[in-house]
This record gives C-alpha cells, structure tokens and sequence, in this order.
C-alpha cells in the first residue's frame, strides 16, 4: 500500500511541473488547468493512502505489541502482464479502426484481469495459510 502512495504522491508532483510548464509554454489555458486538477487528485489520493497505512500500522501495533511486522507474499511470475499487455496493444489497434482487434482485445483484457486476480489471490491465500501454520507452531 505504501508503494502505491509513493505512486500517487509522485504522480502528482509530476503533474504539477507539467502542469505548470505546459500552462506557461502553451496558449491553451484549459490543458494546463486540467492537468493541475488530476495533479491535485493525485496527490489526495497519495495522502489518503499514506493516513491508511499509518492508521493500520499503529492497530496492528496495537494487537500484537511493539516490532510486530507482516511480510506481504512474493507472487510468483506469470504469464498474465503479458496477455494484460497483448490486449491493451488489440485494444488500441481497435480504436483506430479494425473493430474485430477491439472485440478480440476487450475478450483477452478480461481473461488476464481474471487470470492476474486469481493468482495473487492463490498467492495471498497461501501466504496466509503458512503464516497461521508457523504462528501455531511457535
């Protein structure tokens, strides 16, 4: 999750310097304040994420005492960024014109959305599995 903030957080800042470059080197005002107001969701968003993670990380302090820390599963590679990116590649060439890409292109996006899912899924599942076993254990 804190990945993800950093993601936003850095997304925003980089679209305010756009934002600003682009409103000072263009003549199209509306650009430039659109970029300002995705930059400002952006960075919301960020925000928003980094309060979750700190409200979570001070609860589970608070259950399970001082230094507790949970490791978050390595999911294994798969195939399934691949197939995400053959679609969007099917869905592009569709919106240029060749409609049976976009069908093809919107069919294989769903089956990797669903592929990519059910794997961290599995992933997460055995994670959570191994760390009750070993908390058992001890």
């Amino acid at each position: 999750m804190r990945l993800l903030a950093n993601i936003f957080r850095g997304l925003g800042i980089f679209l305010i310097i756009d934002g600003v470059l682009y409103g000072l080197h263009s003549r199209d005002i509306d650009g430039g304040v659109l970029i300002l107001t995705v930059a400002g969701g952006s960075l919301v968003l960020g925000s928003y994420l980094i309060r979750g993670v700190h409200r979570a990380s001070v609860v589970r302090e608070a259950e399970h005492g001082e230094g507790a820390t949970e490791t978050e599963p390595h999911v294994e590679p798969t195939i399934w960024p691949l197939v995400f990116a053959v679609s969007m590649i099917g869905l592009v060439v569709g919106a240029l014109g060749a409609t049976w890409a976009l069908v093809e292109g919107g069919i294989l996006l769903v089956v990797a959305l669903v592929g990519w899912a059910l794997d961290v899924r599995r992933q997460w599942q055995h994670h959570h599995t191994a760390s009750a076993h070993v908390k058992d254990v001890a």
